[in-house]
């Protein structure tokens, strides 16, 4: 085996060769007829118009994001909020993203304006081409352009929020200075109009060691007091609050999860404390001593989602994976939380506020917006008014999204398997109409790291490329995520990552026994954390699995907090620096664990690593492809020479992604 490290540049002729040897690959094997056919289909797809609109209010316009043929980056357009968002409604161009990149000569991908009701300004967020790099430039609403003079930041890792018109509180990693060892931003400025950004001063900041630091003034009459915030690692958080110029952390946990107006904050720990991991606690620190406990941790039953205003609080989470939503108006901290009626069949529900800012000066706007779905079923929009609450209020229906595919005779289900250890894995199951007739292929996909929860979304790309080609889907829900709260997320952290490898290949042994998937007729695919899950189900359980694959992943559990953004991570796999924890890296590291064909044989395995991912570094990818060529194994790279972590940022790039997915598959799993 040669020495790879040379292939974590780019630009090295190795690496050049691999990546051009891999995409030329990938085109000769997968690149059909069908292949295309689902392209253009899925293209189509992403672009229509005659869509589920889910529109935020500001400043009395709705706001719709568009990504259509005319512009397959995307067009930010508006309407008044007294019309209903419809394909024929009389949308007026706000901004042109790709008349933009045409003007700039630059590749720039869509992150939305933060900005203020009381303001016509909102500070633009563009990313540069889909990586985590940022730019923010002041944008006139009125106008429909940018403000002459006015805010601009350089590109960088960076988040903000205006303090008030004239102030804006920047988090930027603009240099070594202002970055935490994984690159991200460690301090808050306040950037005042007409000064410059390396003069402003810092208010705020966090330690080297920690993972990045932030700041936003809470609503309220001539504005709430300062928050600040230090995430400690991806899931421990402190919080500080800022007023008549002192500055106060709050008394809390680390290992907890926070978030907080002008005069409640809301916190979960993470470990047994005072309270079990995953108690859901709300105390008031600007009046008399108040707390209560809003959720109590059960078997099976975690918080999902939380959203605070300064008068509301709405809380998600699920019973055995099933969804529920519960309101409490804090200004009756004491009085019911509301559990709202949700539609039997949905198995996802998402939350947002209608308006921006539903408690800005401009005017109450407590309308909620709530978008379920399943599977096999299309996103619906209902909406609740919070401030007309009543004990028979229900969510109203405003729209549904139209089908992208047709589900009759297809079936969805919630099943479960048995790891190895005996606890029970759910997952969900989306099965095409030839599962009436037998045994059918399936594609497994899972995360199962950080405490994420992976919700049974609707198959709008699957449907088509996978489901009408007669093969199922499976969302496993393992250890590692958070489906079932803080302690479900640690029975697979650090040293017992493999209790999560347990789990996954389980679902894919359970629809063998069941009789649902053949025995050579299951494919799994993950992405990033997903994506070294897939790399060791190839290297550790290659008789389970028929083909795999494995997008923009961690395989180097030796080096990966060499990399930009890995320092990051840590806390989840384990520090390889430490020679305890270097052994059981080793003993599932990917890059590591590749045996040459002779000896076994890995499904066929398709790499999938844009060149521009910032987070998690093309070179693992790099790498272990190269190192699995060298062992004989069947495996294709394709690097795109655009797009970040989180993939194609075009609505051609995400369909040809959801296309090559399909088209592997299809060519692996099923047989003639």
């Amino acid at each position: 085996m040669s020495d790879d490290l040379d292939l974590e540049d780019p630009h090295a002729p190795r690496s050049q060769a691999l990546i051009a040897e891999g995409n030329a690959e990938v085109a000769r094997r997968l690149h059909d007829e069908v292949f295309e056919a689902d392209r253009q289909r899925l293209r189509a797809i992403i672009e229509d118009d005659d869509k589920l609109f889910v529109c935020r209010s500001r400043g009395g316009h709705l706001y719709d994001f568009q990504q259509s043929a005319d512009h397959p980056r995307g067009l930010w357009r508006r309407i008044p909020d007294t019309l209903t968002p419809a394909p024929d409604a009389p949308w007026e161009p706000v901004f042109d993203l790709d008349a933009y990149c045409r003007d700039t000569g630059e590749e720039w991908a869509w992150r939305g304006p933060i900005g203020r009701l009381d303001s016509s300004q909102v500070m633009l967020m563009l990313s540069v081409d889909g990586s985590d790099v940022l730019v923010g430039r002041e944008f006139d609403l009125k106008a429909k352009a940018f403000v002459a003079g006015g805010f601009e930041t350089p590109p960088c890792r960076q988040w903000m929020a205006w303090d008030n018109p004239e102030t804006l509180l920047i988090s930027a990693a603009t240099s070594p200075e202002h970055a935490t060892r994984s690159g991200w931003q460690r301090t808050v400025r306040a950037w005042k109009r007409g000064t410059a950004l390396g003069d402003a001063p810092v208010i705020y900041e966090a330690a080297h060691d920690d993972v990045q630091a932030g700041a936003y003034r809470t609503p309220g009459e001539g504005g709430g007091p300062l928050l600040l915030w230090t995430s400690h690692t991806i899931r421990s958080t402190s919080l500080a609050i800022e007023s008549g110029g002192q500055q106060v952390t709050f008394d809390l946990p680390r290992q907890a999860t926070k978030s907080a107006n002008d005069r409640f904050v809301i916190w979960e720990p993470l470990e047994d404390v005072d309270y079990p991991a995953g108690t859901v606690i709300l105390r008031r620190f600007d009046g008399p001593a108040f707390e209560r406990v809003l959720f109590e941790p059960r078997p099976r039953s975690t918080t999902i989602d939380l959203l605070l205003s300064r008068d509301w609080l709405v809380l998600t989470g699920h019973d055995d994976l099933r969804p529920w939503l519960k309101v409490l108006d804090l200004r009756e901290p004491e009085g019911a939380f509301r559990k709202l009626p949700l539609p039997d069949e949905a198995s996802t529900i998402y939350v947002l506020w209608h308006a921006v800012e539903p408690d800005g000066e401009s005017g109450r706007d407590m309308r909620l917006n709530i978008i379920t779905e399943g599977q096999l079923l299309p996103s619906s929009l209902y909406r609740i008014d919070l401030d007309a609450l009543s004990e028979t209020t229900q969510p109203i229906m405003i729209a549904q999204d139209k089908p992208s595919f047709d589900a009759s005779g297809m079936q969805s289900r919630l099943l479960e398997a048995t790891s190895e250890d005996g606890t029970q894995v759910p997952y969900h199951l989306a099965l095409p109409r030839e599962a009436a007739q037998g045994p059918v292929p399936i594609v497994v996909q899972a995360y199962g790291g950080y405490g994420v929860s992976v919700p049974a979304h609707y198959l709008k790309g699957e449907g088509p490329a996978l489901l009408e080609n007669g093969v199922g889907v499976a969302v496993a829900h393992i250890r590692g995520g958070g489906e079932f709260g803080p302690q479900w997320h640690q029975q697979a952290m650090g040293q017992n990552r493999p209790k999560s490898f347990e789990d996954c290949v389980a679902v894919a042994r359970d629809l063998v026994a069941r009789g649902i998937a053949p025995p050579d007729g299951v494919g799994f695919v993950g992405g990033s954390n997903g994506g070294l899950l897939a790399a060791v189900m190839a290297t550790r359980y290659p008789e389970d699995w028929r083909a795999i694959k494995a997008d923009v992943p961690v395989t180097d559990m030796l080096r990966f907090h060499k990399y930009e953004a890995g320092a990051a991570w840590i806390e989840e796999y384990g520090n390889p620096d430490k020679k305890e924890d270097a052994a059981y890296l080793h003993a599932y590291s990917p890059l590591h664990q590749v045996r040459p064909r002779a000896e076994v044989a890995y499904p066929p395995i398709l790499i999938d690593a844009p060149a521009h991912d910032d987070r998690v570094d093309p070179a693992h990818a790099r790498r272990f492809a190269q190192k699995l060529k060298e062992a004989g194994q069947d495996v294709m790279l394709r690097t795109s020479e655009t797009g970040g972590h989180g993939g194609g940022e075009t609505s051609d790039r995400m369909a040809t992604d959801i296309a090559l997915t399909a088209a592997f598959f299809r060519k692996m799993l099923v047989r003639p």
